[in-house]
Parts: structure tokens; C-alpha cells; sequence
């Protein structure tokens, strides 16, 4: 309960302060906590964060994997008709990132520009094991030339998104038609 108590006060103080400049006091103020609770629970605001993220990913990915019929999960998407047919939520095969920063909660910290590195560092940590082979897979490519173009794919999505405010309307749709057309694998 405290520890849910630390992370809600972390996305309330975000939503008027940068990452940057909380700290461990203005922290506890808000969840109306002692610095003594705050230590017993976390070694620093980092580790408040990276819960938060996990918290935010694993409920994307739990969304997902509902959404999303068995069959699905063990083949690649190849075309829009495959994507609209897959799911009852067209948006379940969107990127992690997006599909975080959709859900009001944590929405939060993908708007905060000082979190960017760190929310792509933990994406890329936590998609890698998977998303590795199967660049390199539907590519055809090496495995550091998978790690490279997944980097491309990872960082080029997250720009965009940022760019476009997390926003999915009609622009957002449209501008990720493109970068599905563009990464399309040729077979």
C-alpha cells in the first residue's frame, strides 16, 4: 500500500515538476510519508520510476496479450487485413511505448522530456530478448544488424510519438501507416 502510495504521489508531482528537479522530500510531502518510510521502500526516486515503468509495460503487455487471440502472438502481422482481423482492438499490436502512453495514468511520463532516455533504455532492455529474432527473422539479417534496426525502430517510434504528443487521431493513424509501409519486410 505504501509503496502504491510513493508511485501515485511520483505521477502527481509530474504532472507540475520535472523528473529532474523531485526530490526524496518533495516526494514524501506528497504521499504523506516520513523520508524513513520512503528509505524502507526505495533506494532513491530511480527506483520509484523504474516500478512505475514496469507497472505501466507489464499492464500494457497483459492488455495486449488479452486482447490478442493465441494464434496471433506466434505469427508476424504481414498486412493491414491480418492487423484488423487479429483482434477485436486494432490497437493492441501497437508499440509497447504507445500503448503505455495511452493509458491516462501513466501518460505522464512520456510527456516529461527529462524521462525519454530512460524510458527507451528500459523498452529497448525489455523488448530485446524478443524482438531481436524476429528482426531477424522477417529481415533475413544478422543479429547485430537486427539490434541495430531494432534501435531505429524503437527510437523512430518514440520520436514520433513524442512529436504528435502521444495523441492517437487521425494524423497519428496516418503517420504510422507510413512507418509500417517503410519497415515492411520484403520477402
Amino acid at each position: 500500500m505504501t509503496k502504491g502510495m510513493i508511485k501515485d504521489a511520483l505521477l502527481e508531482l509530474l504532472q507540475s515538476t520535472s523528473y529532474e528537479k523531485i526530490t526524496v522530500t518533495a516526494l514524501c510531502r506528497q504521499a504523506e510519508i516520513t523520508r524513513a518510510t520512503f528509505y524502507l521502500h526505495y533506494q532513491n526516486i530511480d527506483d520509484v520510476l523504474n516500478e512505475l515503468l514496469d507497472d505501466a509495460l507489464r499492464l500494457t503487455e497483459l492488455d495486449t496479450l488479452h486482447s490478442m487471440n493465441f494464434a496471433v502472438l506466434n505469427r508476424s502481422i504481414e498486412n493491414e487485413k491480418d492487423l484488423k482481423e487479429s483482434s477485436d482492438d486494432p490497437d493492441a499490436l501497437l508499440p509497447a511505448c504507445q500503448r503505455a502512453a495511452s493509458n491516462p495514468k501513466y501518460r505522464i511520463l512520456f510527456l516529461d522530456e527529462s524521462l525519454s532516455h530512460h524510458i527507451l533504455n528500459k523498452l529497448y532492455q525489455l523488448q530485446k530478448p524478443h524482438r531481436i529474432p524476429e528482426i531477424m527473422r522477417d529481415y533475413r539479417v544478422t543479429e547485430w544488424e537486427a539490434e541495430k534496426l531494432f534501435l531505429f525502430m524503437l527510437h523512430g517510434n518514440f520520436a514520433v510519438n513524442k512529436s504528435l504528443n502521444w495523441n492517437k487521431n487521425a494524423d497519428w493513424y496516418h503517420v504510422q501507416e507510413m512507418i509500417k509501409n517503410l519497415i515492411k519486410p520484403k520477402h
